[in-house]
């Protein structure tokens, strides 16, 4: 699909511009009160050394709070590479925690404190002489709340790995090899937490119960890497997954077969359902900007608006919490705010939408 033949940015109003200092690639907006208003942002830079045989790869996690007064970074935290970052849904003894996947094979926790990221603990998972890359993760509790909730995280060498978070330290509880290549995407199945899906490089979607071993149950044949995918928390069955051969599916969990498709401008990198009703998703295109996709209650897919800021590799994607009292205090129409970034640009906005919400 080309540009030419996708809706025109219509109902999309820029609210704030933020030029990183590394490559941005993850955007994750903090679901609690009274933290609503924060965000945060990873970023991924590789370092080359002069003598051309070593390199580095470096990040940080930046951390936003936003408000009709503006922007404002509040905290920069200077840590390994950052490929992926998901909030816990709910509060772990009254916390709210951030998880982050980065380049020095580890999952680290953070739990925000008078607005400012504080380190909790972080697992450090075995490697050998080979580099490892964790390269997304998912908690377990997006639907049913629980204080020792799972964590599942993939990595480079195509492991998805099954944490349990107990007493703020991460257990390691079953590794599952089940791709080839990078394992660029994994996420539970919201409705039943013992199964989780991967994606990876080998152009395969996998789907797992922990209750029934290591080897995967289905394998769905995609014609390209599998990159994206988000368990719908209020349609059962539903699971949407985004892949390189720029197609967004939506998939019966039963069978594995797709619903309904759309066509993309480019590659998929993030797919996110709306936080409200789940009837919409933001989609980040690696090279044809972010896209609000309209499911009509999850049967049928289609585009309703493009946002074209991003010039280059849009990785990340995510809309706020804020209430619609918070969104109406931002200038410009609409009854949701979202944020993006983008890889080569160093660029993230925070924009504001107008999406039509209709409940069951």
């Amino acid at each position: 699909m080309e540009k030419e033949d996708l809706p025109e940015t219509i109902n999309i109003a820029t609210l704030y511009k933020y030029t990183t200092e590394y490559n941005a690639d993850s955007v994750e907006w903090c679901p609690h009160d009274p933290c609503k208003h924060l965000f945060v942002c990873g970023t991924y830079q590789l370092i080359e050394h002069k003598d051309n045989k070593t390199s580095k790869r470096v990040g940080c996690i930046l951390l936003f709070s936003v408000s009709r007064n503006g922007l404002e970074l509040q905290q920069k935290l200077d840590t390994p590479a950052v490929l992926d970052q998901k909030w816990c849904p709910n509060p772990i003894g009254g916390l709210t925690i951030l998880g982050v996947a980065n380049a020095e094979r580890s999952l680290a926790l953070y739990q925000i404190e008078n607005n400012q990221l504080k380190f909790l603990t972080k697992f450090v998972f075995l490697d050998d002489d080979t580099e490892t890359l964790i390269l997304s993760l998912d908690w377990s509790t997006n639907k049913y709340s629980c204080q020792q909730p799972h964590i599942a995280c993939s990595d480079s060498k195509g492991n998805i790995h099954l944490l349990q978070l107990v007493e703020n330290e991460l257990v390691l509880e079953q590794t599952f090899h089940g791709h080839e290549f990078q394992a660029w995407i994994t996420g539970f199945y919201y409705w039943d937490p013992n199964i989780f899906f991967s994606g990876g490089d080998d152009s395969l979607m996998l789907l797992f119960d922990k209750r029934c071993g290591t080897s995967p149950l289905k394998k769905i044949r995609y014609d390209a890497g599998v990159t994206a995918l988000h368990s719908n928390k209020s349609h059962e069955y539903i699971i949407a997954a985004g892949s390189y051969d720029e197609q967004v599916k939506l998939l019966d969990t039963r069978t594995c077969k797709p619903i309904d498709s759309v066509r993309m401008p480019g590659p998929l990198w993030r797919l996110k359902w709306d936080p409200f009703v789940q009837t919409h998703l933001i989609a980040s295109c690696m090279l044809g900007g972010v896209h609000i996709i309209n499911t009509d209650q999850c049967n049928s897919m289609s585009i309703i608006d493009s946002y074209y800021e991003h010039e280059n590799i849009a990785y990340g994607g995510d809309w706020s919490f804020l209430d619609s009292c918070e969104v109406d205090k931002f200038d410009h129409k609409g009854n949701l705010v979202f944020a993006s970034c983008s890889f080569y640009d160093n660029l993230l906005c925070v924009s504001k939408c107008a999406v039509d919400l209709q409940r069951e």
